[in-house]
């Protein structure tokens, strides 16, 4: 059987597609191809052949008619989508070749993002479209993925009928290896990985940071930021966030790492944040990240979201917080400090559930077996 993986929203070697989605069918025995619009790479890598071609220069139409003539080339039996525009062109090759339409639903859409650039009644009529347009995509599919649970309410209320798969953003462990828990007494390793944003949460993090070396002037902090500095407000706004802080304040950056170097660089760390403002999308989108830093042994200091809070019954690896509150937030890091004991048994709750329930291999079969009774 032969299955594409058309990505439109998302690059050829993005972790999710092709390091668990992709090896996992190959290795299954399938004929696997990744095609990415959003960047242009021609090559066989593990197995796994990867085709893309950068549309973005094209219009939605033109883009579309591209995507559907390179599926002609491929000649796919099941086609996993990562958005309504590529089951959108999915479909129009399934009109002449009887083809299994999948949606991996992980993104919001509209998101944010989609709305930034309009205001008013344009905002909201934007909105209602691309809420439409998404919807109408999940009635041209076969079935559905969901990444997590908040995304997936809409798609199983509407179509109730249509097959359907949980797959979490569970982490292969053999990306994963876990260091030996360091003493933090001494020195801090704190880590944030992601979009240099305010909402993000990043001056959250750097004052909470500052708040927490005012308590212990001992310990060096040394806080690693993982975002890219694209453009020169980016620098300058990271300059300003990273000037004038405290003589024991490290601040190491680098931009962000392939997956397998982020695989690596994480597990050298002692504490891990994300500090997002609680909005409504942000509060119904479970961090991806978050199951990487519980396999690598080590806490967590989150903001409090609706979808962490459902997911998870009992927080036994970290702490939930109000984002905007570096006082509480500082303290957490603080206590740490000053209660290895308290450290130590978080990291190992951490990882425990790492290994018993949030990795790969718990729902790896499941991935397999549901792409194997849909083709049939």
């Amino acid at each position: 059987m032969n299955i594409v993986l058309l990505n439109t929203a998302h690059n050829s070697f993005d972790d999710r597609v092709f390091y668990h989605q992709a090896k996992t069918l190959s290795e299954a025995g399938y004929q696997v191809t990744i095609v990415s619009t959003v960047e242009t790479m021609q090559t066989i890598h593990d197995g796994i052949n990867i085709c893309a071609q950068n549309f973005n220069a094209f219009s939605r139409k033109e883009k579309q008619q591209k995507i559907t003539a390179l599926l002609h080339t491929l000649s796919p039996d099941v086609v996993i989508c990562d958005t309504p525009a590529a089951v959108w062109a999915a479909h129009k090759y399934h009109k002449k070749h009887k083809i299994k339409i999948i949606y991996d639903v992980t993104e919001w859409y509209p998101s944010r993002i989609h709305l930034q650039n309009h205001k008013g009644l344009q905002k909201w009529l934007r909105c209602i479209i691309l809420l439409l347009f998404n919807l109408y995509a999940g009635a041209l599919t076969t079935g559905f993925i969901f990444g997590e649970y908040y995304k997936s309410k809409v798609f199983r209320l509407l179509y109730c009928w249509k097959p359907f798969l949980h797959l979490p953003y569970f982490p292969d462990l053999n990306y994963i290896k876990p260091a030996p828990i360091q003493n933090i007494q001494q020195k801090i390793r704190l880590f944030y990985g992601g979009s240099l944003s305010p909402k993000r949460g990043v001056p959250q993090v750097v004052q909470s940071v500052v708040k927490a070396t005012q308590r212990k002037p001992e310990t060096i902090f040394q806080l690693h930021l993982i975002c890219n500095l694209s453009t020169e407000k980016d620098k300058r706004y990271f300059d300003a966030l990273t000037s004038n802080l405290p003589a024991n304040v490290e601040i190491v950056h680098r931009p962000l790492l392939s997956f397998s170097d982020f695989c690596q660089y994480v597990t050298q760390m002692d504490l891990f944040f994300d500090l997002r403002a609680i909005t409504w999308e942000h509060n119904r989108s479970l961090p991806i990240k978050l199951f990487y830093y519980l396999a690598c042994e080590r806490p967590i200091i989150y903001a409090k979201l609706k979808s962490i809070t459902t997911f998870f019954s009992d927080i036994s690896f970290g702490y939930l917080v109000n984002p905007s509150d570096t006082d509480v937030i500082a303290d957490k890091i603080v206590h740490y400090i000053n209660h290895p004991e308290i450290y130590r048994e978080n990291c190992q709750n951490a990882l425990h559930l790492s290994k018993e329930k949030y990795n790969w291999r718990k729902i790896k079969d499941k991935f397999i077996q549901f792409i194997a009774v849909s083709f049939n």
